[in-house]
């Protein structure tokens, strides 16, 4: 008997596996495995072990059990279960509380004075319908806040206190409130209807003109000012507060009352009574005044700031600040935007400063809106007449206004060329050296050939930016070059300084080959590694060459004259690394010192001048060349090449200021700008 035993368990083991792999119900399972346990007791009884044989009894009695005891859950549970994910609601209760029907826009709320048409608007806290005053049929718009707010009491305060301060309103760029109720079941605002659009849902639509923005800012800071004096901030000015009616621009004109200022629930005031916590942020961080990000007290220059964001973002087409939220505050208290001319080159300079002037950081420098208003109605839509004698032309690595020319106070005035496809006369890329003659034609070098004009790489530009000549064709021959990186005029010819060849190419102004000199090497009149190049009007030619730390002078015929360096002290025969050179109209010379960090002057008679501090800011690159250029008046303009800021120096060097151009410079030149 006992030789059958090990067959039978290798079949119950084979049955057991089988039904793991076929996964019957499990009252299937247990009876089965219940029943494989009986026979195997019985057979290990017979074959005389009595105690295997009671712990397989004791399995099989315990599987038949909980076989049973399934069975009997499943017939308790037989009955069936009736789920309605869309099950007709209870009556409700609440006057307020709504069912929507087939149409998801009408809604089931009774009201004791309003017949409820429609839903239209949805937000976090709660909804506006449309309803019809039962007593005189006016269609107004209901804004009623969602059940689940009513039972916080500060939330019911805030959501009525935007009731209490519309009520004491009245101007045609503010909404109306007629009357509003808190008692019993009924919880509303009824408000003016506005048929239109919000300013969001237009701006996400269409690019406004910059005469229609106009417009818009006058209104709302008109709106502003009525609330202003009453002493009550509003706080968050966004294009999701501001109604434009339906028609409310025609052809570039908005009619009275076209826009309209909304949505009063977090405005504060001397006579309203203030529930946000201290220090806590209340609004749009994207409109945020800074003092409001930081927890302080608000007042009316901070709806000052933020309609000056809101202007941002309507003359530019983007926000002004843009990110998380914590981003977005840290933007909003350190960080200034880019101007919005620098943004979109054709919006008007006087609208471009007014509006820098609204988003000032300091709420002491923000214009009051009687300014604003003032300076929007004598008209901000034009440019500044631009005929100063001299200007900064600056290549720049944007899109739009590539080659730029800039007043000497650093401020953007005119764009000359772009660089992409599809744009007339653009250019290929952004000119990495440029330089200017008397006349105000401005000369660029391009770093890169593949633009057609058979491999030219120097363009002759008009003082108006338009093309007069291309020259200097790519190649390895004698009038030939390779990697213009940087020019200079000296009477009537042009010096190129090509970084691949290490020679100095000579051209007339009409783009005829002269000569070259230079070379690679460590002798007279030859480069290691040449970066700049510079003369004056004494005729003296100055090329900086880094790789052998010197500065050397040349005639215009390219005859070696004498060298500048400086040791790293008076017993080193080591040479100080040179980052930068610029001359002025006197002759004098400015070299960068890289390892002090200093502007060494030399003078015309090669006497040493005054040094001062030309320090990297935190990202600039330590290895790009300093792009130096001196004015008439003596004033020192320098930048480092791919960075954006751009240093004025006073003639004894002091740090006059320094403007952010938004964009990696690659080159900069002064151009004598002829009268028209």
């Amino acid at each position: 008997m006992s030789a059958l035993i090990t067959p039978l368990l290798l079949v119950a083991l084979f049955v057991v596996a089988f039904l793991l792999l076929i996964r019957p119900g499990e009252r299937v399972t247990a009876l089965i495995l219940a029943a494989v346990s009986l026979v195997a007791a019985v057979l290990v009884l017979l074959s005389g072990s009595l105690e295997r044989a009671q712990g397989l009894l004791v399995a099989a009695l315990a599987l038949s059990g909980g076989a049973l005891l399934s069975l009997g859950g499943e017939r308790a549970l037989s009955k069936p279960v009736s789920v309605n994910r869309t099950a007709k609601p209870r009556n409700p209760t609440n006057p307020t509380q709504r069912t929507l029907t087939k149409s998801p826009t009408v809604v089931d709320l009774k009201f004791a004075d309003y017949d409820v048409l429609d839903r239209i608007g949805i937000g976090g806290m709660g909804s506006v319908f449309r309803a019809r005053r039962k007593q005189d049929g006016r269609t107004v718009a209901l804004k009623v806040p969602q059940e689940k707010y009513l039972a916080d009491a500060k939330f019911v305060k805030r959501f009525y206190r935007e009731a209490e301060v519309l009520k004491r309103f009245n101007h045609p760029n503010i909404v109306r409130v007629y009357d509003y109720r808190s008692q019993g079941d009924e919880y509303y605002i009824a408000m003016e209807f506005l048929d239109g659009d919000s300013l969001e849902a237009l701006l996400e639509n269409r690019q406004l003109a910059f005469g229609e923005t106009v417009q818009v800012i006058r209104s709302l800071a008109d709106a502003l000012r009525h609330i202003h004096a009453q002493n009550v901030v509003h706080r968050d000015i966004k294009p999701a507060n501001v109604m434009v009616l339906r028609g409310a621009l025609q052809d570039g004109k908005l009619r009275e009352g076209g826009v309209k200022l909304m949505d009063f629930g977090i405005a504060v005031g001397k006579v309203l009574t203030r529930l946000t916590m201290t220090g806590a942020r209340v609004g749009t961080p994207i409109y945020m005044a800074p003092e409001q990000a930081k927890g302080n007290r608000v007042d009316a220059r901070s709806d000052v700031y933020s309609l000056g964001l809101l202007a941002y973002e309507m003359v530019t087409g983007q926000t002004a600040f843009r990110g998380s939220y914590e981003a977005v505050v840290h933007q909003q208290i350190f960080e200034s935007p880019k101007p919005p001319k620098q943004v979109r080159l054709e919006v008007p300079g006087k609208l471009n400063d007014l509006v820098l002037g609204m988003i000032e950081k300091d709420p002491a420098l923000r214009p009051s809106l009687d300014e604003v208003i003032s300076r929007l109605d004598a008209g901000v839509l034009s440019d500044e007449t631009f005929d100063d004698p001299y200007a900064l032309a600056m290549s720049v690595q944007e899109k739009r206004g590539t080659l730029r020319l800039l007043d000497l106070k650093g401020k953007l005035r005119l764009s000359l060329r772009d660089t992409g496809a599809g744009v007339d006369d653009a250019l290929p890329s952004a000119p990495n050296a440029l330089a200017a003659d008397e006349d105000g034609n401005i000369y660029l070098s391009l770093p890169e050939y593949r633009q057609g004009k058979s491999g030219a790489l120097i363009r002759k530009l008009s003082p108006g930016g338009q093309e007069l000549l291309a020259f200097g064709a790519y190649g390895l021959g004698e009038s030939e070059l390779l990697q213009p990186i940087s020019m200079t005029l000296c009477g009537d010819l042009l010096f190129v300084l090509d970084g691949e060849s290490h020679h100095v190419v000579v051209f007339d102004k009409e783009g005829r080959y002269q000569r070259r000199f230079g070379g690679r090497g460590q002798g007279l009149g030859r480069f290691e590694k040449p970066r700049s190049i510079a003369a004056t009007p004494q005729g003296h030619v100055f090329v900086l060459d880094s790789g052998n730390r010197e500065v050397q002078r040349f005639t215009p015929q390219g005859d070696y004259v004498s060298r500048y360096a400086f040791r790293m002290d008076r017993t080193s025969d080591e040479l100080r690394p040179l980052h930068g050179l610029g001359v002025d109209a006197r002759g004098t010379v400015y070299i960068v010192d890289g390892v002090a960090s200093k502007v060494r002057k030399i003078e015309a008679d090669g006497t040493p001048g005054n040094t001062f501090s030309l320090e990297s800011l935190v990202g600039e690159s330590t290895d790009a060349p300093w792009l130096m250029q001196v004015s008439s008046e003596g004033y020192l303009y320098a930048i480092k090449q791919g960075g954006q800021v751009l240093r004025m120096y006073s003639t004894v060097g002091d740090l006059l200021s320094s403007n952010d151009m938004y964009a990696p410079v690659q080159a900069i030149a002064l151009v004598n700008r002829p009268l028209a």
